[in-house]
């Protein structure tokens, strides 16, 4: 007896599980963050694979001094006729990628990702960052983790809600082992992604990050991404040498946000093939990077260099100054990464911002420290906070880009400044516009980004919950007189017209019925199916609230009818826009009711 009991709770176990919802989903974030860390690892390892086809190495910036001009070229330029291909014969055309493209996924499908998606995404990523594109690998490694995500989430059937949380988990793991910073995960994927801090929605992510982290931590070991610096504040008069640097590096943010998408306009306007965009821009990559090889593909070689203040200063077998050696790096590597980014290669902006962000911060801090060299640190330290600063400002995060550079120097001194930077740096950008580097392309299809979480509450209200009312209804063949005493006598404002099996016709309104009113003659020999707007916009009872919101945003009736799921034409009611728009408030003062308490 107590074998067959204990036999009965293992098969009531899932259906048990699924009923704690918290705990449900904890068992899955723990999946999550075990195809996260992995899936961080093999987008690393697959970038590795494909450098080395070209350049024998690991990673191009430790072989750039002995490759021949022809590979600059040709890397770029063939991986980009791949990738173009990939783009519009593998993935859907019509949907984002990388990051901008799980937050439509978030806004417009409930985080519903493919599996098409996600494979075609990955081998385009790899390819082109380890071709050399002037890309990073942080945005492919949370495009990946968030995809396989959605993928588990679907396998297992979640509800869009759950979809969320189990998404940002992808998120949080993708940063945490990008950049071995699992705090800085975990608010980046609430800050940027969810815009959702409810403790239900923090637990979970929090568990895939770490474990994220510890995937990878077990197989590169727990180093950080960059050899850092020591900081110090030399001089409280220092802060301000900081609000500088911020405001340099939100304005650079702007000319970068601002950048993609013209570039992105002129290969639509001077390139009409679309598969031959990205290899137009691996030529022009190749071109400039003949040069200044520095600029080709992560380059956080560089940016460890930049860090530790030893950096080759050499221009095509010259040297020149520190300076103009900056000025020139930086210059070049906000145009190439605009150009790749807006050709439509692969991979994503946040390591361009970082190697952005370190170029500029040196090259301030090297002249900041050249005017006050007793009241300033050197340029390196410029370099570090300018890497968060930089980050905050393109991505309009600041406190994961100012997480993200603490746990990297794992030094408390840097807060103060780091913080000045981050902050001034995202809200000088935010001058231009509020949008970012990962919602640019998205603002530009119409996509709010900003609404995903209050439309995932709505697209989980079916029509069938929303109050409707009944709807008084004639037959086709019904004289007017009969329309008319139906219509004045129901007070609904409207009658349906149907045939002999009960399906609409059409629907008369009290404009629809004015013409006819006047003349009374015609009571009997006009019938209501003459009268009826056969042109009639109605609501499925298995639609959502949010359908029934768009409907009403386009058009300019009071109400529409709703009908069944298995037949557009049988009417079961009434919704009126007061009755769409109340039980939309009531939702928005629920949940925020419910977030206050979760806190």
């Amino acid at each position: 007896m107590s074998d067959k009991s204990l036999f009965a709770r293992i098969q009531d176990f899932p259906v048990w599980i699924k009923s704690h919802d918290s705990l449900y989903l904890g068992f899955i974030a723990i999946g999550v963050g075990i195809l996260a860390g992995y899936a961080a690892l093999l987008i690393r390892f697959g970038i590795e694979w494909v450098s080395r086809i070209w350049t024998g190495e690991a990673s191009w910036s430790t072989a750039l001094s002995e490759l021949h001009w022809s590979t600059f070229i040709l890397a770029p330029s063939i991986a980009g006729l791949i990738v173009g291909w990939i783009n519009n014969r593998w993935l859907p055309v019509t949907e984002e990628r990388v990051i901008p493209g799980v937050i439509e996924a978030l806004a417009e499908r409930g985080g519903k990702i493919s599996f098409r998606k996600t494979s075609g995404e990955f081998v385009a990523n790899i390819l082109s960052v380890g071709s050399g594109a002037s890309m990073g690998r942080e945005a492919p490694t949370v495009a990946l983790g968030a995809s396989l995500s959605s993928l588990l989430g679907q396998w297992f059937g979640l509800n869009e809600k759950q979809m969320r949380t189990i998404l940002g988990c992808g998120v949080a793991g993708g940063i945490a082992a990008s950049f071995n910073a699992p705090i800085a995960g975990v608010l980046f994927a609430l800050e940027v992604i969810l815009a959702d801090y409810a403790i239900a929605t923090f637990t979970p992510i929090v568990m895939s990050a770490v474990i994220a982290t510890v995937i990878t931590r077990s197989e590169l070991g727990n180093f950080p991404m960059f050899t850092i610096p020591e900081f110090r504040l030399v001089s409280s008069w220092e802060i301000p040498a900081y609000v500088g640097l911020g405001l340099f590096c939100g304005l650079l943010a702007t000319v970068i946000v601002k950048g993609v998408p013209a570039a992105r306009h002129r290969y639509e306007k001077y390139i009409a093939i679309p598969e031959l965009r990205p290899a137009a821009a691996g030529l022009l990559l190749g071109v400039v990077a003949i040069m200044i090889p520095e600029i080709m593909s992560i380059g956080y070689g560089t940016v460890d260099g930049i860090l530790l203040q030893n950096v080759s200063t050499n221009l095509l077998g010259n040297s020149y100054p520190l300076a103009v050696f900056l000025t020139v790096l930086l210059v070049m590597k906000m145009l190439t990464s605009i150009i790749c980014s807006g050709g439509k290669f692969g991979g994503g902006m946040i390591g361009p911002s970082v190697f952005i962000g370190a170029t500029a911060g040196a090259l301030y801090g090297g002249i900041v420290h050249g005017m006050y060299p007793t009241w300033t640190e050197s340029y390196g330290a410029y370099a570090l906070v300018a890497c968060g600063a930089m980050v905050a400002a393109t991505i309009q995060a600041p406190m994961s880009s100012i997480l993200m550079i603490f746990e990297l120097s794992g030094d408390y001194h840097i807060m103060v400044p780091l913080m000045t930077a981050c902050v001034v740096a995202a809200l000088t950008k935010r001058s231009f516009g509020s949008e970012s580097i990962l919602t640019e392309v998205l603002e530009e299809k119409g996509v709010d980004a900003e609404w995903s979480l209050e439309r995932s509450w709505m697209r989980a209200v079916p029509v069938s919950r929303l109050p409707w009312r009944s709807v008084p209804s004639v037959h086709a063949s019904d004289k007017l007189e009969d329309l008319k005493s139906v219509y004045i006598s129901s007070g609904k404002g409207c009658v349906i017209v149907a045939d002999d099996d009960g399906d609409m016709v059409g629907m008369v309104t009290f404009a629809d019925l004015q013409p006819w009113l006047l003349d009374s003659s015609l009571d009997q020999v006009v019938v209501a199916e003459e009268v009826a707007n056969t042109n009639v916009t109605t609501v499925s009872e298995n639609d959502s609230l949010l359908d029934a919101i768009d409907i009403l945003d386009k058009a300019g009736f009071e109400q529409m009818p709703v009908t069944a799921k298995d037949n557009p034409k049988k009417v079961l009611g009434i919704v009126s826009r007061n009755a769409v728009f109340s039980t939309y408030h009531k939702l928005i003062v629920k949940h925020g009711e419910e977030n206050a308490k979760s806190w």
